[in-house]
């Protein structure tokens, strides 16, 4: 599969050079092709997130050793052809066949845009951010990095649309995911958002999201276990995250969650929170409710404002005033916990400074220091650095 991938990548580079006496050609960063008519474009685009990890306190979990890891590597292509849009975007990190992220067509009925293939179902601000964008290196448990169990991708129908400052957004799905094995049962989510305060200088932003999976048969987690959240500490991975091994939720039947949504900002400040509800249902393990929640902030020091994307209802990175480039701190609290079960309760804090050099480069340095806290407490301590480029 990325062979294929590979090999079609080649072949669009050939054709737009093949053509390119007829098109116009740009260079923003990355590789755009289109005809004079505009009836055809193509976009050639990557990221490439480098990460280094260096413990600073294992006691609890045993000695860690330093390590380094590409977090993504990934070569996009999109563009349009006949009133048509299509994306193509192929991650190479990992050991596994398949690469494949977004890969959808998509066109307008009206004012509303749909989809048709492989997206994110639309739940959650953070969640629906670009990694590029995000404030830390790993997005925070309210997210399918936590609450939602790694359903991150989902193979359906995708409805949005978005006015002077507002959106909405509806997906229909199965829990097929191109990465993951076969699987069955059917899902749907839906977001509504609302900027009731937004010019240049403030925006505040409220939105909500709900969604409801029913798996079926085999539908199983990444890890391979029966579906549920699962959670561990960074001596098993080391990702600027808490995830993975201690079990908070079990095999389900039924899931249903609900999100809330808060930001601000003004000037150089910038604070965003969230709020999500999980209730797995199981007729075999019993019901169990997980909550996730994150309060997270940032001041840039050189002045500059974060945008505010409001078709899509999130906050960008903010491109530099000077050739220094644009520094800025921030923090984090985040928490997941089980309802019915007190004793299993994950919480991180964070704080550090992202570098953007250009608008193509990020250096992200960051501390953070996790707690698990079950019968007995865990905690780690670890110092991140992330390099990225993207185009």
């Amino acid at each position: 599969m990325h062979n294929l991938f590979k090999y079609a990548a080649l072949a669009v580079f050939a054709g737009a050079s093949a053509v390119a006496h007829a098109d116009t050609a740009e260079s923003r960063g990355g590789i755009t092709v289109k005809s004079d008519d505009g009836r055809f474009e193509a976009k050639i685009g990557g990221r490439i997130h480098f990460d280094t990890y260096i413990p600073v306190d294992d006691d609890d979990v045993g000695d860690l050793t330093g390590q380094t890891n590409f977090r993504r590597t990934r070569l996009i292509l999109d563009g349009k052809a006949y009133g048509w849009a299509y994306k193509f975007e192929c991650d190479f990190t990992g050991t596994g066949t398949g690469c494949f992220r977004e890969m959808w067509l998509g066109s307008t009925l009206g004012p509303v845009n749909f989809r048709i293939g492989q997206a994110k179902p639309y739940r959650g601000m953070e969640e629906l951010t670009s990694s590029n964008e995000i404030l830390f290196m790993e997005r925070p448990f309210a997210t399918a990095s936590g609450i939602y169990s790694g359903n991150q991708y989902a193979q359906g129908v995708f409805l949005d649309s978005h006015g002077a400052n507002w959106t909405w957004a509806v997906s229909g799905y199965s829990l097929r995911n191109e990465e993951a094995p076969p699987t069955e049962g059917v899902g749907a989510a839906a977001r509504v958002t609302f900027a009731p305060v937004l010019n240049d200088e403030t925006v505040l932003h409220l939105g909500l999201s709900a969604s409801t999976d029913r798996p079926q048969g085999e539908q199983r987690d990444g890890s391979g276990n029966p579906t549920g959240i699962s959670v561990r500490d960074a001596s098993g991975r080391a990702f600027g995250r808490i995830s993975g091994g201690t079990r908070i939720a079990r095999t389900s039947d039924e899931r249903t969650g609900l999100g809330g949504e808060l930001a601000f900002r003004t000037g150089p400040f910038y604070a965003q929170g969230e709020y999500a509800k999980v209730d797995y249902k199981s007729d075999t393990a019993g019901d169990e409710s997980v909550d996730a929640y994150y309060l997270q902030a940032s001041w840039l020091l050189t002045g500059e404002t974060k945008p505010y994307d409001v078709k899509k209802g999130v906050f960008k990175s903010p491109k530099p005033k000077a050739a220094s480039g644009a520094w800025e701190l921030k923090a984090r609290y985040d928490v997941m916990e089980g309802e019915t079960a007190p004793n299993d309760k994950i919480s991180n804090w964070i704080v550090g400074m992202n570098w953007f050099v250009n608008p193509n480069v990020r250096f992200m340095l960051e501390y953070l220091s996790g707690k698990i806290e079950q019968t007995t407490d865990t905690e780690t301590q670890i110092l991140q650095l992330r390099s990225q480029f993207n185009f």
